[in-house]
């Protein structure tokens, strides 16, 4: 049986899962989580946990689907360790619900053959042959389940669980655990979306919640099993890389849309952006955006030039004057080579001059991200302001669609990319010039974390994760490739980690 103790590296335990949607080629990280409005008060009567949603939906982009163009992945919804939806699956298999993949279980003959490795329940399978018989015990639960592929011949398997034997054909037909669902012509990025296929997964309903020891018999045919667990959950990571929250509402696009996320139906939605919405790659002002909507950035600098100014707790005072509305975003600091010592104030109020009042004062010093009472006095005291209403209005139009498209309740999470590309003044880039070092994607986190209390949403702090492990540049590749923002292996189980963690309040 699998071992319930090992959870992210020991750092959290006793959390939820949810649904994940992600826009962006990259960064962030995070614990923190903004408070729930609802939490679920009850707990599943099918395996006694509080968290009862089953469909989780996580679309995203290149941190998400990981190397899936790698053949031994087959092109086919990568859910494993090169990417971090495989860690929030793995958390929900493991830890949410009592799960076995075939290595664990009792093999009573050898008429079997494995030639395909089972790899934590995320996509891998085993093969067994005819006359194979396999045992072992779930905890307490009302339905047992077995997610399988199809081979090209029909399978006949019998369950008997607890005396109670339950026979089940599977037609010939090849289709994995989890599939492609969109034609491969004309795609622009990596193959992406993709959900577990209902056609894999048999459930069983049984009479009593209690424990249950089964045997598992290939009657004939070829069993390609994934993994048998006690409680189904259903993964859809429907992420592109490039993608921005505008190709999600995008008629054009012929896959991961709106309309593919309202298909999966999801319980749990999280919409994970901002990396690709600010669409400047190397620097802020690589590509200059308009106040247009199809501008190729959500950015609309107000200050673009580093101006002085002088701070008096919520307030400060520009050496100019400048015209700025509630919610734009100022960021101060020396905008010299990395996200340190940094401060983003968000403006309370509509401001014709030079006095600008803050509403929200957040600092970043180190590997700590601090919501402060007053701007501190220890950063340079040079700002630029911008404003991002553009993306605001594009994150809640996405997550409305979804929300009347699937027609109930959803929970919903909201999730930021923080840490953008970064200059390496060794390679001697010449668009990142000081000061237009990297700042691009401050602001966001803030707004993201407002915009999530304002619509009852909860927060995923990928941002606050990611600086307790590297507080600069990742020249050291602790959780990137080198760019500061696409994660590697390590980097996928913190970002796991980010949105397990924002998922505390639906456990109790």
């Amino acid at each position: 049986m699998l071992n319930k103790n090992i959870l992210l590296n020991g750092v959290l335990s006793g959390i939820v899962g949810l649904t994940l949607f992600l826009t962006g080629c990259g960064g962030g990280s995070g614990s923190g989580v903004s408070p729930n409005p609802n939490p679920n008060p009850n707990p599943n009567p099918q395996t006694g946990n509080f968290f009862k949603y089953n469909r989780i939906s996580i679309a995203g982009s290149s941190i998400t689907h990981g190397d899936i163009e790698n053949s031994a992945n087959e092109g086919e919804g990568y859910l494993g360790e090169k990417s971090y939806v495989g860690e929030v699956e793995k958390y929900f298999r493991e830890e949410r619900a009592d799960t076995i993949s075939p290595d664990e279980l009792d093999q009573l003959t050898k008429a079997n053959r494995t030639d395909y490795e089972p790899m934590s329940y995320q996509g891998k399978i085993k093969v067994y042959g005819s006359g194979s018989v396999l045992q072992s015990t779930l905890k307490a639960s009302d339905t047992i389940s077995i997610v399988y592929a199809g081979s090209n011949v029909q399978t006949t398997i019998e369950m008997d669980v607890d005396g109670q034997k339950f026979e089940y054909t599977i037609p010939a037909g090849i289709y994995l655990p989890v599939k492609k669902t969109f034609n491969d012509i004309n795609v622009d990025f990596y193959k992406a979306f993709r959900e577990n296929n209902p056609k894999a997964v048999k459930t069983w309903k049984l009479s009593k919640n209690e424990k249950h020891t089964f045997t598992l018999t290939v009657k004939e045919g070829e069993l390609h099993l994934n993994f048998i667990t006690n409680h189904m959950y259903y993964f859809q990571n429907a992420g592109v890389g490039g993608f921005e929250a505008l190709d999600f509402l995008s008629e054009n696009r012929q896959h991961s849309t709106v309309n593919d996320i309202i298909a999966f139906d999801p319980d749990l939605f999280i919409f994970e952006s901002s990396t690709n919405d600010a669409k400047t790659w190397v620097t802020e002002i690589a590509l200059r955006n308009g106040t247009s909507g199809e501008a190729p950035s959500t950015n609309q600098w107000i200050l673009e030039e580093l101006v002085d100014f002088q701070s008096n707790g919520m307030n400060i005072t520009l050496n100019q004057a400048v015209s700025v509305q509630k919610g734009d975003v100022v960021i101060m600091g020396d905008y010299n080579g990395d996200i340190q010592n940094m401060t983003v104030g968000i403006v309370a109020s509509n401001s014709d001059g030079r006095d600008i009042s803050l509403a929200k004062i957040v600092s970043y010093a180190g590997q700590n991200v601090t919501e402060v009472n007053a701007v501190p006095q220890n950063i340079v005291k040079k700002c630029r302001i911008k404003r991002i209403r553009v993306w605001e209005n594009r994150v809640k139009e996405v997550v409305q669609k979804i929300k009347n498209g699937v027609g109930h309740q959803i929970i919903v999470g909201i999730g930021t990319s923080g840490v953008p590309n970064y200059y390496d003044p060794e390679k001697g880039d010449p668009y990142t010039l000081s000061p237009y070092t990297p700042r691009r994607l401050l602001g966001y986190r803030e707004k993201g974390e407002m915009l999530a209390a304002e619509n009852g949403w909860f927060f995923v702090d990928f941002f606050k994760r990611v600086l307790k492990v590297e507080s600069g540049v990742d020249v050291e590749h602790k959780w990137t490739y080198g760019d500061n923002t696409h994660p590697n292996d390590p980097g996928r189980v913190y970002f796991g980690e980010a949105v397990i963690s924002a998922l505390q309040p639906y456990l109790k």
